[in-house]
C-alpha cells in the first residue's frame, strides 16, 4: 500500500495559490525559489521528480479514503505545469514574493505600457508577421522570436538575482508578447489573418 507522505498531506489541505510550489519538489530545488536558486529549471530533473511524486501520490494508484490524494495529485500537476513554463513561473514568482498579478489586467496593463519602445516594437513585430509571404520568411521571424524569447529568459534570470520586481514584471510582460507571437507563428497559414493575443 503507498502512502502519502506526512508534509504533503498538510499541503493537500491548503489553497493551491499559498503553497510554495518549490518546496514540493525539494530534490530539484534544494535551496528553494529565487534569488536563492536561479531561475532556470533543470526540466528533466523536474520531470524525473514529477513523475515520481505522481507514481506515489496519485489517487489512483492510492488506496487513501480521504481527497488528499487527489488534493495533492492535482497540486503536483498545477506545480508542475508552472514550474516547467518560465512565463508562469516568472508570473507565480512576481504574485507570491511581490503581489503583483499579471493575470489582473490593470495590473497586466500598467507594465505594458510602462516602456514605449517595447510597445514600439512589438506593434513592428507584428506587422511584420502580417505581411509573411512565405515559409522562408515565417522561418525567419520563428528564429528572431525564438532569440527574443532566450533573451527574455536570460534577462529574467539576472534580474530574480535582484529582487527588482517592478522590472521583473515588466520583462516578464515582453516574455508573453513573445510567446503570443510564437504561439501566432505556428498558427500561421496563407492568406489568414494573424490572431495576437494580449
Amino acid at each position: 500500500m503507498h502512502r502519502v507522505r506526512a508534509p504533503f498531506k498538510i499541503i493537500a489541505r491548503h489553497n493551491s495559490s499559498l503553497v510554495d510550489y518549490y518546496k514540493l519538489f525539494p530534490k530539484t530545488f534544494p535551496k528553494g525559489s529565487p534569488p536563492n536558486s536561479p531561475f532556470s529549471v533543470d526540466l528533466k530533473q523536474l520531470r524525473k521528480e514529477f513523475r515520481l511524486l505522481q507514481s506515489t501520490n496519485h489517487p489512483d494508484l492510492n488506496r487513501i479514503k480521504d481527497e488528499t490524494a487527489g488534493d495533492l495529485s492535482s497540486l503536483l500537476n498545477n506545480a508542475y505545469t508552472v514550474l516547467s513554463s518560465p512565463l508562469k513561473r516568472s508570473q507565480y514568482l512576481l504574485k507570491k514574493n511581490a503581489n503583483i498579478d499579471l493575470n489582473n489586467d490593470s495590473v497586466n496593463k500598467k507594465f505594458q505600457f510602462q516602456d514605449q519602445s517595447v510597445l514600439m516594437e512589438i506593434l513592428n513585430v507584428h506587422e511584420d508577421l502580417e505581411d509573411i509571404q512565405s515559409e522562408q520568411e515565417l522561418a525567419k521571424l520563428e528564429h528572431e522570436n525564438d532569440e527574443r524569447i532566450e533573451k527574455s529568459i536570460a534577462k529574467l534570470e539576472e534580474l530574480y538575482k535582484t529582487e527588482d520586481y517592478e522590472a521583473i514584471a515588466l520583462e516578464t510582460v515582453k516574455l508573453k508578447f513573445w510567446e503570443n507571437i510564437k504561439n501566432a507563428l505556428k498558427e500561421w497559414e496563407s492568406g489568414k489573418p494573424v490572431n495576437l493575443t494580449h
